[in-house]
Formats: structure tokens, sequence, C-alpha cells
């Protein structure tokens, strides 16, 4: 059996644009993005900071690894980046990145 392994790199850049183009629920997306922090894990997960919506002060939020996962996914989708359904897909920090990984058996 042949195994593919992909790697998909968010930087921080793309981690904003992942959040502004499938925000998590309850999250404005035209809201501004002040910061974006991957802290390693095992699981991993990122901290959030923006402009809170009324304009004064700033908002951190801790976006766990499951929530990650679906707005990846959705990104993905939304950006037309091909992803097996039945492929085996991790979250692990690498760096001040974070990485996707999918792992999926070839017949």
């Amino acid at each position: 059996m042949i195994t593919e392994i992909r790697h998909i790199i968010f930087s921080n850049d793309e981690l904003k644009l992942v959040f502004q183009t499938v925000p998590l629920e309850g999250f404005d997306a035209s809201r501004r993005i002040l910061s974006i922090q991957v802290v390693e894990g095992p699981p991993p997960t990122v901290k959030l900071s923006s402009d809170l919506p009324t304009g004064g002060g700033r908002e951190e939020i801790q976006v766990e690894s499951y929530q990650l996962a679906r707005l990846i996914v959705a990104y993905c989708r939304e950006k037309r980046i091909p992803l097996p359904k039945d492929a085996l897909k991790t979250l692990h920090a690498q760096g001040d990145q974070l990485c996707f990984s999918i792992m999926s058996s070839l017949s």
C-alpha cells in the first residue's frame, strides 16, 4: 500500500486570512486582527488578538485545535484546495507557523 503525506503550512498572515474568510462562531470577520500566535501543544492552539467591536481595547481569544481543524478544512474548501475525505488530518505547530498534515492511502 502506498501512503501519501501532504503538509500545508499556514503562516501568521495566512492564518489571518483563515479567520477573516471563515470566522469563528461569534467572531466578526471585519474586526481588525492585531496578532496571531501559534502555541505548541499537543495539541496546538492559536492565540488571536483583535480590536473590540466597540472600538475600545482589544480582545484575546484562545482557539483550540478542534476549532482550528474545522476552520482550516472550511478554508481549504473555499480556496479549492483538495482534501481527501477519508484521509487522516492532523495539526501541529512548526515554529510560529501551523502545519496541517494530510495522510491518505493510495490503491
